[in-house]
């Protein structure tokens, strides 16, 4: 008899243990992030309910209404053209503008998870298929079909932590706008190009193969004083982003779509083309800008590549 409790004592304990396991896995599981396009072609998200369009909702821009925006807007833009068409697990920025002006969501990414996932590290209920018809816009609780986490460097893939050819490359595979991928990978500083170019070139030309990139940035004197307490913050803060090695976007004037990024010492130029209207009228949306090395990269040469053109 004692015995036989004995075994039934055990079983239940693997049973239990069994549970746990399981219930584990599926938490995890559940805390996956979601591919950006399947989510809006399955329904299960609603562009705009989350943080889609927090760079907006943030100044008190209703989010409900935003969604709604005619095709010329940009809300458009950030919904249909991006998102839904984002081929992606990976996390992106909360706020497109990167931080450029800092909130409380600054330097943070996110991604949609399922209802079940039970570590949204601060994230919401996200969506819901009742729509504006029961006011339940603000209901997204109660009816939620899916929820939004931000996202962990030790759990998550992050746009932020890719070198600006992977964010190219996963942006050309889904036909993305390279301007907007960027924006909503890498944080921003609200430090022009203008400003930044001086300092820049001194680190590009202080290059040596014998030297770190510490040493060739503290290399760069800083600005005379007669220059002002300006030239000395930005000059110091330039000087922090370059050392981080973090991929950093040079704001523009108005948060536009032209601007600059810097990874390292080396400088990206992120430009709409000439005929950017057509590229964006004929749904190739990663045509519509270049991004362009133009400073510091040492990029590979292929030498007597053949001529695919002309063949």
């Amino acid at each position: 008899m004692l015995m036989s409790r004995q075994m039934s004592v055990a079983m239940t304990l693997i049973l239990a243990l069994d549970v746990l396991t399981l219930s584990q896995a599926r938490a995890g599981g559940a805390c996956e992030c979601q591919n950006w396009a399947d989510v809006y072609y399955r329904g299960l998200a609603s562009c705009g309910r989350a943080n889609e369009l927090y760079f907006l909702s943030k100044w008190g821009f209703s989010a409900a209404y935003a969604a709604t925006e005619p095709i010329t807007g940009l809300p458009h833009k950030i919904c249909a053209d991006f998102f839904k068409n984002f081929l992606s697990t990976a996390c992106v920025n909360v706020d497109l503008l990167g931080g450029s002006k800092p909130t409380n969501r600054s330097g943070q990414q996110w991604c949609y998870v399922s209802n079940d996932c039970d570590n949204l590290n601060g994230g919401e209920y996200a969506s819901n298929q009742i729509g504006f018809a029961q006011g339940a816009w603000n209901n997204l609780q109660s009816a939620s079909t899916l929820a939004w986490k931000i996202c962990e460097p030790t759990a998550d893939a992050m746009l932020k932590h890719m070198s600006v050819q992977e964010v190219i490359d996963a942006a050309t595979e889904s036909d993305v706008s390279l301007s907007r991928v960027m924006r909503l990978a890498y944080p921003a500083v609200n430090i022009t190009y203008g400003e930044a170019a001086a300092f820049l070139e001194a680190v590009n030309d202080a290059y040596s193969n014998t030297s770190t990139l510490e040493e060739m940035v503290d290399s760069v004197d800083a600005p005379a004083p007669v220059w002002g307490s300006a030239a000395a913050s930005v000059h110091g803060r330039l000087a922090a982003v370059v050392k981080s090695e973090q991929a950093t976007i040079l704001d523009s004037p108005g948060h536009g779509d032209n601007f600059h990024v810097v990874q390292g010492r080396a400088v990206y130029e992120v430009k709409r083309v000439p005929n950017g209207n057509m590229a964006y009228l004929g749904g190739h949306f990663a045509d519509e800008f270049t991004v362009s090395c133009i400073l510091g990269c040492a990029l590979a040469e292929r030498l007597d590549a053949v001529d695919l053109e002309t063949l």
